[in-house]
Order: C-alpha cells, then sequence, then structure tokens
C-alpha cells in the first residue's frame, strides 16, 4: 500500500500559504519530512489524518481516496500529534482501552488482549497501572505510539516525537519507530536532522509550504561529498564572510565561531574540506529556497 499525494494546496484565512502543490509518493518503512518549525510540517500532517481540509489536490491511501472517505481513511491511520492532551488521573490501561473501544474494538477480551499487547510493544506494561499523570515525557510519547498503533493502520504518521526527550529515551522511541517501520508506512515529520540520518531510507525536506529535496538520505549526502568547507574566524567577520561565500551555518567553538559554506570549488581563505553531513544539507536548501522569491 501506497501514500500518494498530489499538488497538495492549502491556504489560512489569515492568507498564509502552509502548502504549495505538495506532491510526493511514499511506500512502506519510515519517511522523514524534514523542515523547520512554519513550514507546513503539521499541516501536512493534519490534512493527511483528515483533521482539515486541502484547498486542492488529491491524496490516496492504497485506493483509498483520503479527502474524499475519511471515515474509511480513518480506519488505517495512526497518529501521534506534537502535542496531545492526557487524562492525569487515568492509568495507561484504562485510557488505552477506551481508545480502543472508541476505535470499534468492541469486545472487552478483544480489547484487553490488545491493549496489553501495546503496553508490552511500547515497554509500559510494568507501569499499566499507574496514572498517566506519573509518567515522564518519554513514557507519554510510548504511550502516545501505543494509541497510534490500535487497530494495526497502514499509515503511522508521527509530528515531532523526539522533540524534548533524554537521549535514552529517545534511543528507545527510536527502537520502536524503526521496528514499526516493517509493515507500515511511517511518516516521521520533524526539525531534528539526526532523527532522519538514524532512522529513515526516504525523506524530503519541505519549506514555506514546498518541497525543495526528495531522496535517499545517505545517497544525498553523498551527492554533497567535496561541497562543504569550514574555518574558524572571529564574530566580527562574519558579515564580510557572507558577502563572499554561500555561508549555511555558524557555531560557537572554543571561542571562535565556525562558519560552514557549500560549493564546488576550493574558496581560499583559509577553508578546509570537511565531510558533509545531512544537516549541511538541510541548512543548504533553505538557504537556497529562502534567497528565492516567494
Amino acid at each position: 500500500m501506497n501514500l500518494k499525494i498530489n499538488n497538495l494546496t492549502k491556504t489560512y484565512s489569515n492568507g498564509t500559504k502552509a502548502l504549495s502543490q505538495v506532491s510526493l509518493e511514499i511506500s512502506s518503512g519510515m519517511f522523514g519530512l524534514l523542515g523547520p518549525n512554519g513550514a507546513g510540517k503539521s499541516s501536512l500532517m493534519r490534512t493527511l489524518v483528515t483533521l482539515q481540509e486541502a484547498d486542492q489536490g488529491m491524496v490516496s491511501l492504497g485506493e483509498i481516496d483520503v479527502l474524499q472517505n475519511k471515515d474509511e481513511t480513518r480506519k488505517h491511520i495512526g497518529y501521534l500529534p506534537q502535542e496531545f492532551g492526557l487524562y492525569p488521573k487515568i492509568s495507561a490501561e484504562v485510557l488505552l482501552n477506551h481508545f480502543a473501544s472508541l476505535k470499534g474494538i468492541k469486545g472487552k477480551t478483544e480489547r484487553m488482549s490488545i491493549v496489553q499487547d501495546l503496553l508490552q510493544k511500547v515497554n509500559l506494561y510494568d507501569h499499566r497501572k499507574k496514572n498517566l499523570g506519573g509518567f515522564s515525557g518519554g513514557m507519554k510519547q510510548r504511550f502516545g505510539i501505543a494509541q497510534a498503533l490500535i487497530g494495526n493502520p497502514k499509515l503511522i504518521i508521527v509530528d515531532e516525537p523526539t522533540a524534548g526527550l533524554d537521549p535514552e529515551e529517545r534511543n528507545r522511541f527510536h527502537n520502536i519507530l524503526a521496528e514499526l517501520g516493517n509493515d507500515a508506512i511511517i511518516v516521521l515529520s520533524t526539525h531534528i536532522v539526526e532523527d532522519v540520518k538514524d532512522l529513515c531510507t526516504d525523506m524530503a525536506i519541505l519549506d514555506k509550504g514546498k518541497i525543495v529535496l526528495r531522496g535517499n538520505p545517505l545517497q544525498i549526502i553523498e551527492d554533497t561529498k567535496g561541497k562543504i568547507w569550514e574555518k574558524s574566524l572571529d564574530k566580527s567577520e562574519i558579515e564580510k564572510e557572507k558577502l563572499k561565500h554561500n555561508v549555511i551555518s555558524e557555531r560557537l567553538y572554543n571561542g571562535k565561531t565556525v562558519i560552514r559554506i557549500n560549493t564546488d570549488s576550493f574558496p581560499g581563505d583559509d577553508f578546509h574540506e570537511v565531510e558533509a553531513d545531512l544537516e549541511d544539507v538541510y541548512f543548504s536548501h533553505l538557504k537556497i529556497n529562502n534567497s528565492q522569491p516567494s
């Protein structure tokens, strides 16, 4: 089953164009959607899970017309939004059972079996009787994935799932997502470049409502090899360098500012070539897109 998106466009009532002719075809496995805050990622996710209307375009999940047949679509999707509310005084087991009932699983015995299996899958079974108000941020995210998995969805969409998690919880969450990608389409919407590099074999960058790059992360990095250069300088020199070079990023290191540029040839000026990574690709394409007229 593939997810196909054709020329999807959405403009809000205040004039903000959140999506501009977005087209993608996504197959089973982990797909990364990268973009800065305000790029349109959440607008795209909310449209795919039928929580908002598009102005134009088409979306299909297998044979299902997502935009025209919302009830059927909802039977096959799971969604973990960037922010979701939980009842703090209800246990994980009770609330997940309630969600399963809302999803149409009527039999009490079947529901309990599904709930226990899901809590095992996300490593929360030992905490099933604990009220959700006592869960850590990572535990809440794992509970969110459990509720998204009710009904064995064919499409699972997670929006900024690792923001704010500590390294241990982030790794645990990555492992859960990677396992799920064997049986479903997983769309990981994030601004954390490393998450996409670690997990996804296919990706796109969305900026200002448009797809500005699409491909395999490792191949994209390989295509950038030999084009990324770096040097250290005083902060006062940065603006001068920006007039001369395509500066894609800057950071502080040992009291100096380190800048990176993207160029096909040796730039001189004490620059040295460095190994490209996905973050370099990401910043390069945002720089190009933001230098073009909207």
